[in-house]
Parts: C-alpha cells; sequence; structure tokens
C-alpha cells in the first residue's frame, strides 16, 4: 500500500479582493476562464455544484489529444474565506483513483488577497511536483482574470 503523505503548499498574493477571487472558484461559468495550467488546455465542466457535499468533474483537452478527467466532492465551503475539497483523476491518469485534498484560504491583506493552497495525501514526491507545477500555472491564469477588471 502507498503512503499518501506528501503534500505541497502555494502561497500568493493577488492584487484582487477576496469577494472576486472566491467568485472565479464558485461558478461553472467561471471557472472555464481560467481553471487550467495552460491557455493551450481547454477545460470542460462535466459536471458542478457548489455546494457542501456534492461533486464536480472536470475534462481537460491537452495538446496532445488526451482528455483526462479529474472530479472530486466539495467538503467546506466558507464563502470569502476557504474551500476544500477531494481531488481525484480518472484513469488512464498515472495518478488515477488516488483520493488528495486540496483546501484554499483567502486571506484579505489591504485590498489585495493572499491565496493559500494546500494539496495533500498526494502519492509520491513526483506527484508532489507535477501538481505544484499544475496549481502555480493555474494560479498564474486565475491572477490574469481576476486582474482583467469587469
Amino acid at each position: 500500500m502507498t503512503n499518501h503523505m506528501h503534500k505541497i503548499t502555494i502561497k500568493r498574493l493577488i492584487n484582487a479582493p477576496r469577494t472576486k477571487i472566491f467568485a472565479a472558484f464558485s461558478t461553472a461559468q467561471a471557472l472555464t476562464k481560467w481553471y487550467t495550467p495552460s491557455t493551450n488546455i481547454s477545460v470542460e465542466v462535466l459536471a458542478f455544484k457548489f455546494k457542501v457535499g456534492e461533486q464536480y468533474r472536470f475534462q481537460y483537452t491537452m495538446t496532445n489529444g488526451s482528455q483526462p478527467v479529474l472530479g472530486g466532492v466539495y467538503e467546506i465551503i466558507s464563502p470569502q474565506k476557504e474551500i476544500a475539497f477531494t481531488w481525484v483523476w480518472e484513469a488512464p491518469d498515472v495518478h488515477a483513483d488516488i483520493p488528495t485534498r486540496v483546501n484554499i484560504k483567502f486571506l484579505e491583506q489591504n485590498g489585495s488577497t493572499e491565496l493559500i493552497l494546500t494539496h495533500e495525501q498526494l502519492p509520491s514526491t513526483e506527484a508532489g511536483k507535477r501538481h505544484a507545477d499544475g496549481w502555480e500555472n493555474t494560479l498564474d491564469q486565475l491572477e490574469r482574470e481576476v486582474e482583467k477588471g469587469d
């Protein structure tokens, strides 16, 4: 049995209010604008209900044509403060069927927001690096989206 003890934490100060950043996580329409590690990778929302106990499911279309699917369940939704959810890739992904957990905290910082993302229960150092790279790039997309202005 694999020991799922690896954890990554990413902190990002984003020049936008907490309300705007939290809102970017709360609707399928908002997520499709930025929830991808690259502008060359598209994301399709297959299922999404932003409510504790409800599921989400996303399909990515990679530049090589593959279409990995990821899903999970929302465990915590505290408006403008915190979101936590399970994170599970589906087969044939190398990390398929390994349940991990993501926690995102939103802290007000003089009109900006410090976002603290922790992804835990990762199965290996390699999985940690893969997810850290993915999250860093995804947060770049989020930052660009929320800093655009309305």
